[in-house]
């Protein structure tokens, strides 16, 4: 029954990007399709191990591509982790955050950077997270938020048939496509054709995490409900594997696949009663920062490989402008490109979660949002991976300390013991020193973008439980 109730280090400085540029392809600069899989957790892929088969496309994917075993989100929310993928910045920077969804406009994405440079930018979003509204349109010339409406019967069929057309209307000038499939996420009603593939109790009427509730103490979860949950997210995500490789069925199809760098990836995980917390609110844990990363683009990414060292949402701008053969010196980021070499040496990870005004303001009950069973989580929370050793700091002193390669479930927590008291110092101060690197002055924001948002955008947020 789920229920609320020293060794030395070796950091590396503050990582900027590295300007790596391509070699020159036959026939120009390749296309570029960044999918992600909204609200996909790495270890819950086939692809990646995962004794369930999840992922049978993106599998047969990596026999011809770079899978990346370490890959992270810069936090566990959808907002800022697009917004790192967009602009190559981490939280702190770009400002787009659990307490200010926006993404800044005067930040360039890399939309705006590929059409400076002759790409025809096309965005298909099922995120409703991701309106044109919220700025995350910016430097896309077409933008399809296919979540309004819904108007096909099956989910995910109207991003792939806007892909299928996108590529269909293609000129001779390479494109630019961004794909967003919500289908991962709860409820765990999308996957259709594959609902019933692993449920082992079809009876038990259950298809959302409840999280709101679960957190006021109003809702447990038997553990047959848990599991429950965590098979139909299986199937959301084996649906979603099926979509993707729809997508790159297509590109092969009209020829296009030999010269588009193809890259998959996700902006958070989720978690279902991992560490007693549902949905994707208020922690950092490996399971809802730990994301897929698959890259196809044989010139450039040696097919079959797997790459051990740990990379970011930051470094997918400054990769893609590399095989984009774009200067990226007028661009600088948190990332570095993935064409340099990475090796498997010591790379910091940093990911952040700010106070959760996106999470509390999904309670619609004032009593709900005052709730002391929420006290714990109104706070600011950071994480700091090195060494294989990983700080979660809070802005409320409770704080955390993982031996990930020991631990790698985050169960044990090593922030009292004296043997890693010099890890924890070492690590608290190496985090500061970061984020104080990374930090970007930004106006002093209080807006609630979702007073803003139209009805239709109000509506499909609450679908998903962004908003009562």
């Amino acid at each position: 029954m789920l229920r609320r109730s020293t060794r030395p280090l070796a950091i590396a400085a503050v990582i900027l990007i590295a300007v790596v540029v391509a070699p020159e392809p036959p026939g120009g600069p390749p296309n570029v399709v960044l999918i992600v899989m909204d609200t996909a957790r790495q270890d819950r892929l086939s692809c990646y191990g995962y004794p369930r088969e999840t992922s049978p496309r993106l599998s047969e994917l990596a026999e011809s591509a770079a899978v990346y075993s370490n890959a992270y989100s810069t936090s566990s929310w959808t907002a800022p982790g697009h917004a790192s993928l967009f602009t190559g910045l981490f939280p702190v920077a770009h400002g787009a955050t659990q307490e200010d969804w926006d993404l800044d406009p005067d930040l360039t994405t890399i939309a705006e950077v590929l059409s400076d440079h002759g790409y025809r930018t096309i965005g298909i979003v099922e995120n409703p997270m991701l309106t044109r509204d919220l700025g995350y349109a910016q430097g896309f010339s077409k933008y399809h938020e296919v979540w309004l409406p819904r108007t096909r019967p099956q989910p995910g069929s109207e991003a792939l048939d806007r892909f299928v057309n996108t590529l269909d209307a293609a000129s001779d000038g390479p494109i630019f496509v961004f794909v967003n499939l919500i289908e991962p996420h709860s409820p765990y009603n999308s996957s259709r054709q594959f609902r019933d593939r692993y449920l082992s109790d079809p009876a038990i009427p259950l298809e959302a995490n409840e999280w709101r509730e679960y957190y006021v103490g109003r809702r447990t979860f038997s553990d047959e409900e848990i599991r429950h949950l965590n098979e139909l997210y299986d199937a959301e995500l084996l649906f979603t594997d099926h979509v993707v490789g729809e997508m790159a069925d297509a590109l092969r199809e009209r020829g296009l696949w030999e010269r588009t760098l193809f890259v998959v990836t996700s902006d958070h995980g989720e978690n279902i009663g991992d560490h007693d917390h549902m949905d994707h609110v208020f922690s950092l844990y490996e399971t809802t920062t730990r994301v897929p990363l698959v890259i196809h683009h044989p010139p450039l990414f040696a097919p079959g490989s797997v790459v051990e060292a740990p990379v970011q949402l930051t470094d997918l701008f400054a990769t893609i402008l590399a095989v984009a053969r774009v200067d990226a010196a007028p661009y600088p980021s948190h990332g570095r490109s993935l064409l340099s070499e990475t090796g498997a040496g010591e790379r910091e990870v940093l990911c952040e979660y700010y106070y959760p005004r996106q999470a509390i303001k999904g309670y619609r009950r004032l009593d709900d949002r005052t709730s002391p069973l929420l006290a714990p989580y109104r706070r600011q929370i950071r994480s700091l991976t090195a060494g294989g050793m990983k700080l979660v700091w809070g802005s409320d002193g409770a704080n955390e300390l993982y031996d990930l390669s020991a631990d790698p479930d985050e169960r044990v927590n090593l922030i009292d013991s004296a043997e890693h008291a010099e890890t924890r110092l070492e690590l608290t101060g190496r985090l500061g020193e970061v984020v104080e690197a990374y930090r970007r002055e930004r106006a002093d924001t209080t807006a609630v973008p979702d007073e803003e948002l139209d009805d239709a955008t109000r509506e499909a947020l609450r679908s998903l439980g962004y908003l009562e």
